[in-house]
């Protein structure tokens, strides 16, 4: 599977408020429905629908590293996506009021004009990833999810490990969605866990030599194909090499904090 640079948050919240207004549902709610290919009143439903609202999230905090003209003018439009997101105002149920009525094509057209905007401009970054690798993302964090569970409670805290288990168990449901939610929003996910990975590191003093190692190639391994997927490059030394930096340089500030 592969993406283009057309890969932000914002492409793909302007496809999905394009297939709400496009659905020729009778209400809101089926048009919705009918977008996120899950029931109005499942939990599924209001899961990805979460997600979207995660994709306007992304947006807005993008449009701050744009240029200073662009940043500015882009900015005049997020309340008009965030109406058409959410339609405070509207009967989400109320037939009388397709989506194809309160959902105005001007705004679609000046969410997508931002995303290529992004595109242009953060390209190559997990705001905009060019990679093709997305399956080895995905065997890494199950390999993760295997680490994990082996671990006992002595070598990591109980809620620690939970709480990695479930970030990744997310990484992976974002991945096997990305059709829908795009590759931006799983490398911002990746590198949340990649955050977590480290911090946790420093929590395990009393993990046996097999689980730390295990642990670290893990972790340089996830870095490397992140940074792959962000780039649009095969899995290189260089990436490995730039992992295997900030490992040392983790592990040192690790080591101070602990003491001898």
């Amino acid at each position: 599977m592969s993406f283009s640079s057309e890969n932000t948050a914002a492409h793909h919240l302007h496809t999905l408020l394009s297939q709400v207004q496009g659905s020729g549902k009778n209400t809101l709610a089926d048009g919705w429905s009918f977008a996120l290919d899950a029931p109005w009143d499942s939990a599924e439903f209001t899961k990805r629908h979460a997600e979207v609202v995660h994709l306007m999230v992304t947006t807005i905090e993008q449009l701050n590293a744009l240029p200073e003209r662009a940043r500015d003018r882009t900015l005049r439009y997020v309340n008009s996506w965030w109406h058409s997101l959410v339609q405070p105002q509207a009967n989400w149920t109320d037939a009388s009021r397709p989506a194809s009525t309160i959902i105005k094509q001007d705004m679609l057209d000046h969410l997508e004009a931002t995303a290529d905007l992004i595109a242009g401009n953060l390209v190559g970054s997990i705001a905009a990833p060019r990679g093709i690798d997305i399956e080895g993302m995905e065997q890494q964090c199950r390999e993760w999810l295997d680490l994990l569970r082996g671990m006992e409670d002595g070598e990591i805290s109980g809620p620690v490990r939970d709480g990695l288990i479930s970030q990744i168990e997310h990484l992976i449901w974002l991945i096997e969605n990305v059709e829908l939610f795009g590759g931006a929003r799983v490398a911002s996910e990746a590198s949340r866990v990649i955050g977590s990975l480290a911090e946790a590191s420093a929590t395990m003093e009393n993990a046996n030599p097999g689980t730390v190692n295990r642990w670290k190639k893990g972790w340089l391994a996830l870095i490397a194909v992140c940074v792959a997927f962000n780039g649009g490059v095969a899995v290189v030394q260089e990436s490995i090499d730039s992992g295997t930096s900030i490992v040392k340089e983790i592990t040192g500030v690790v080591q101070d904090i602990q003491g001898p």
